[in-house]
């Protein structure tokens, strides 16, 4: 294990150093970091709206509570992770801006804008104009990191050309400053809306819509194959890593494949089938291929392995979501996108994990999913109890979950030791100030 740290040590970090000097993934790490509290809240507000349903005692409850809880919590997602294009367009420019030393909110501002003209804006004649919500959360996360970098370029380069509007010393510094953004902010607003203004002539009709349909291109035609499913989970924790909500991407592809195979054994299964047909469907994609990762790194890390303090607050305040399953307040607060240390097991944990319980239940050591749907936010071996009916389904999750956080724990030994280096260096600059 030593070797292997040393090794990692050696390799790995040095290519994390020379990927960390780099202004534009660095902006773009930092930047997605504006969406961590927001996030976070609305994990935690999908955690409280799912209880009832997670534990299964909705049914005992009145329609009257069910609703309030509905009314109560729902909405919250809209304003928080279901808008987290919206933070990451602004925080990318934001963060790119202060690299070059410019006005950093004018350039997030003027991102958000361009970043926001590129969506299909819809209409109502009752609300008027709206635009889509899917599109300025997961589904347009790619498209708002392109937008703040190429925004904020256009707009750095020409502030720091003086092309800009010089008022006298004598206005008031931030309506000074207000007048000196607007041609460097024009010019990229321009070009965005020439952008918009040429996607109506194609098929797609916007920006956000062309990307999700290409990226789509190359995982049409997976099956429900063992060697399918492992190549779209690698594309699904690949687009992860860039950034880009990989469970959207490939789910929109596989998920009428999977809800048929789940269809085919529920029925099965409430016929009194002896023999279910299908190990993967959507009840295996959902309880069987991730669970659980998230918790056992909190666990390990959070209170056992990690000496940062950095890495140990990160999964302290990550570990109740991760209960229920929820992974953006890892994804961007660890963070995993772009992290280069973290690549590796972020693809092999989850595929490892899924080989493992495929042939767990191939061989009959575990029952074939019923088909039934298990609430995604249930919490591990709950989750497998459900999905199987059977209590082997809920070790099985265990036993996944300590696979994967074994795949993790010396990638993360590496990080927490950077994160110590960090931490030592900073708190020796601040001895040396004193």
């Amino acid at each position: 294990m030593k070797k292997f740290l040393d090794w990692m040590q050696k390799k790995l970090v040095p290519v994390a150093s020379v990927l960390g000097k780099n202004k534009y993934l660095t902006s773009l790490s930092d930047g997605m970091m504006v969406a961590f509290p927001a996030t976070m809240f609305g994990a935690i507000m999908v955690i409280l709206q799912n209880l009832p349903q997670t534990f299964g005692f909705a049914q005992f409850l009145p329609k009257g509570v069910l609703d309030f809880f509905t009314n109560f919590f729902a909405p919250v997602g809209n304003a928080t992770m279901n808008i987290s294009a919206m933070f990451i367009a602004f925080g990318v420019a934001y963060q790119l801006a202060g690299k070059y030393k410019q006005p950093k909110v004018f350039a997030g501002a003027v991102s958000l804008s361009c970043f926001l003209m590129l969506t299909s804006v819809g209409n109502d004649k009752v609300a008027g104009a709206f635009f889509p919500i899917n599109q300025l959360g997961a589904q347009g996360m790619f498209v708002a990191i392109i937008t703040g970098i190429v925004s904020c370029e256009i707009y750095c380069r020409i502030s720091r050309a003086h092309i800009t509007i010089k008022l006298p010393d004598s206005v008031p510094p931030m309506i000074g400053q207000s007048f000196v953004a607007i041609i460097p902010g024009a010019v990229p607003l321009f070009l965005f809306n020439c952008i918009r203004f040429a996607f109506t002539y194609t098929p797609y009709q916007d920006a956000i819509d062309f990307i999700y349909k290409v990226l789509q291109q190359p995982l049409m035609g997976l099956g429900d194959t063992l060697p399918a499913v492992l190549l779209s989970v690698f594309f699904m924790q690949l687009f992860w890593w860039f950034g880009i909500h990989g469970t959207l991407l490939v789910d929109s592809i596989i998920q009428p494949i999977m809800d048929s195979l789940a269809l085919q054994n529920y029925n099965a299964y409430r016929a009194g089938a002896a023999h279910l047909p299908h190990i993967i469907n959507t009840t295996f994609m959902g309880v069987f291929v991730m669970q659980g990762l998230q918790l056992g790194v909190a666990i390990v890390f959070g209170f056992m392995l990690a000496k940062s303090a950095r890495m140990k607050t990160t999964m302290r305040t990550v570990l109740v979501p991760s209960i229920f399953n929820v992974s953006e307040p890892m994804t961007y607060g660890l963070p995993v996108v772009l992290n280069p240390v973290i690549f590796i097991p972020w693809i092999l944990a989850p595929m490892a994990s899924t080989l493992v319980s495929y042939l767990a239940i191939a061989s009959g050591i575990v029952p074939r999913p019923t088909g039934a749907t298990v609430v995604w936010s249930t919490p591990i071996f709950i989750a497998g109890w459900l999905g199987t009916g059977s209590i082997a389904g809920g070790i099985l999750q265990v036993v996944d979950m300590i696979i994967m956080t074994l795949i993790f724990i010396p990638f993360m030994m590496v990080l927490d030791k950077s994160y110590v280096k960090d931490e030592q260096a900073e708190m020796a600059k601040a001895t040396t100030e004193k």
